[in-house]
């Protein structure tokens, strides 16, 4: 059976305040835990000067910036992403992302695999 969820159906969710976001930041889940075997999926937006505190999954994560203008970080560097982009993360590979210090709001859709979980680091 097909899962259609429409752009005007699911809720966005305030994610501000969890251990592993720094400013303002809402989400809307694509494909919530448990409707998949495989994978789960959400747009997350951020707010200007928004972005995660570095953390890792335990499986890889596909970031596809579909608005605004953000950044990508890791122990290499920073790197500016735009609407377009995409971004793959190797699992267990340590790592941020956000609208960061760009000055602009930035949202992207986030892909993983179902079961994954996500270790927050110290800055």
């Amino acid at each position: 059976m097909l899962n259609i969820r429409h752009a005007a159906e699911g809720e966005t969710r305030d994610r501000t305040g969890e251990p592993i976001f720094e400013g303002t930041v809402h989400a809307r889940p694509y494909i919530e835990p448990g409707e998949s075997e495989h994978l789960t999926a959400a747009v997350v937006h951020f707010s200007p000067g928004a972005r995660t505190r570095t953390h890792r999954h335990t499986s890889d994560q596909l970031l596809i910036v579909t608005s605004g203008i953000g950044k990508v970080g890791d122990a290499d560097g920073e790197y500016v992403v735009a609407s377009g982009d995409s971004v793959l993360i190797p699992a267990g590979h340590d790592h941020w992302h956000g609208a960061g210090d760009t000055g602009s709001p930035m949202s992207h859709i986030t892909v993983q695999q179902a079961g994954s979980q996500t270790t927050v680091l110290d800055d």
